[in-house]
């Protein structure tokens, strides 16, 4: 059987007589239990399951809100068959999703090329058996289209740790797609609970760093709720390397690459073979003119990853800046043989040549790069922004 592409609509549970949700959270619920939902079904080559996306204009006129697709009971199959889906797909899952004291899901699997229902089950547990009913339900969905889901291990076993991930992921994902947040400072609010409960749970940390770099240096939301959720993680986990490498992060893109400095070290100091530190660690000597001490660090981080293009970018840029140029264009050509080169790569090669006498090669660059010069622009490159 060939790969399945389904789109995951979660439903609220029914609304009042005020034609209201009865209890809010449950459109929160109904999105993550969904989208977890898909992702389950994902795992391995024979579903391609999608969350529902967001609308800015309600669903077949009804009412006008910025909001995932949300309804207050299943489509009939003669509507589910008219719901327009991206080319390819197959088949359509929708139903309803609640999380109370218990777990209800109610899965309707139509066969849009069929025009029939494939599945019509319903899941009921209590809230503290989340993952089997999430299990049951993939398993439900997996039979009805003759495949057998792989095992998978949940990223926590704290049920209660994981409903306030799943809160963090439904923030998560309206600052990802512009929906507007009452106070996004509360963003992390949710993965943090998470990590609290259960300290090993890596993913909660992780989404909630991403997060934090979507505000910092993507725009999603205010630099000071981005830093503050990093420091209360580092409250719970000092140890937490990666806080202190988002933390850095933004001290490089707000200038102040001695901060980044301390910050990186600090990380070493807690797990010295974390190698995603040593480029970032580089990059922030380049920033400082520090270039001598900057080069081994780069060394260190290409003996992890030969190929990385910023390591070989930083490292080139530090054996320049000493003299060492010879060493520095065979360092800026292994970068652009790894593919990931451009513009400021051919700049920094051409003017190194030409210092060099070799102006037959360095004219071979010429008109390949940009207006800066090649410190610069690599600036640029290590950091994602432009230079102050």
């Amino acid at each position: 059987m060939g790969a399945k592409q389904m789109m995951v609509f979660p439903f609220t549970v029914p609304i009042d007589g005020g034609g209201q949700m009865r209890d809010a959270a449950q459109g929160v619920y109904a999105r993550s239990l969904a989208r977890t939902l898909a992702e389950r079904l994902s795992v391995g080559p024979g579903v391609s399951a999608t969350a529902a996306t967001l609308t800015a204009d309600g669903l077949e006129g009804r009412a006008q809100d910025h909001g995932w697709v949300v309804a207050s009971h299943p489509w009939t199959l003669e509507e589910a068959c008219a719901v327009g889906l991206p080319e390819g797909t197959e088949y359509l899952l929708h139903g309803a999703a609640e999380l109370t004291d218990r777990v209800r899901l109610r899965l309707i699997l139509v066969d849009q090329t069929e025009r029939r229902t494939a599945l019509d089950h319903v899941v009921l547990r209590p809230r503290s058996e989340l993952f089997l009913a999430l299990e049951e339900a993939a398993g439900a969905v997996a039979q009805a289209l003759g495949l057998e889901l792989p095992a998978v291990h949940w990223p926590t076993e704290d049920v209660e740790a994981y409903v306030a991930y799943l809160r963090g992921r439904d923030l998560s994902a309206a600052h990802e797609v512009g929906v507007r947040v009452l106070d996004p400072g509360k963003s992390f609010d949710p993965y943090l609970e998470a990590a609290q409960r259960d300290p090993a749970f890596a993913d909660a940390q992780d989404r909630l760093l991403s997060l934090a770099l979507d505000f910092a240096l993507g725009g999603a939301g205010p630099v000071e709720a981005a830093r503050a959720g990093c420091e209360k993680l580092l409250e719970l986990d000092p140890a937490a390397v990666k806080a202190h490498a988002a933390l850095a992060e933004m001290d490089l893109a707000a200038g102040r690459p001695e901060a980044a400095v301390e910050r990186l070290l600090t990380a070493l100091r807690i797990r010295a073979d974390w190698w995603p530190a040593f480029e970032r660690l580089g990059t922030a000597l380049v920033r400082l003119e520090r270039h001598a001490e900057a080069i081994p660090w780069f060394e260190k981080a290409l003996a992890e990853k030969p190929e990385d293009a910023d390591a070989l970018t930083g490292l080139g840029v530090a054996l320049a800046e000493t003299g060492r140029l010879t060493e520095a264009v065979e360092v800026w050509r292994r970068a652009l043989r790894s593919g990931e080169g451009g513009a400021h790569l051919h700049e920094n090669l051409a003017r190194a040549l030409q210092k060099l006498g070799r102006r037959a090669e360095s004219r071979h660059h010429l008109g390949r790069g940009g207006v800066f010069g090649y410190l610069q622009d690599a600036w640029e490159r290590l950091t994602g922004a432009a230079c102050e």
